[in-house]
């Protein structure tokens, strides 16, 4: 239940027609289930740790590091309020690398799946082969969940 949306309804109703009808209670709420968010403090607070270890994974927590406390507000904001501008000039920070640097250090990505115990996967990935060809998704499906891709003919 702490999955996005869209997640939930490709696991659970991807064969239900659109618009998918969603209950919602406000009394008795599942606390041995869900997570509990008390606050858009609490969110915000969540969505900046998973920035951060992104960008961790990304460039050794550098470019986080360097932004203000504003950017990190601007960048919160842009999103909270469906504002791509406000939100993109901050993240193009997190999104660019120098050339001198040949890429990401590692690619953040997480596979749910259902077929498992194992609710996701999620590991380190590096965007180039040791022979210096650049990654794919295909390359990372088939590392990671082989079962997934097709064979090639």
């Amino acid at each position: 239940m702490h999955y996005p949306i869209g997640l939930l309804f490709d696991l659970l109703a991807s064969s239900s027609a659109l618009p998918w009808n969603i209950t919602v209670h406000f009394k008795s709420f599942p606390e041995k289930d869900l997570l509990h968010c008390p606050s858009k403090d609490v969110i915000e607070a969540h969505f900046m740790s998973c920035v951060k270890e992104a960008d961790a994974l990304k460039h050794k927590s550098q470019v986080i590091n360097e932004m203000q406390k504003k950017d990190h507000k601007q960048l919160w904001m842009g999103l909270q309020n469906d504002r791509f501008d406000q939100f993109w000039a901050i993240n193009r920070k997190l999104m660019e690398y120098p050339a001198e640097e040949n890429g990401f250090r590692y690619i953040p990505f997480r596979i749910y799946q259902t077929t498992t115990e194992r609710p996701f996967i999620q590991k380190l990935f590096r965007p180039v082969a040791s022979d210096g060809q650049l990654h794919t998704l295909g390359d990372l499906l088939k590392e990671v969940c082989p079962s997934a891709v097709a064979p090639e003919e």
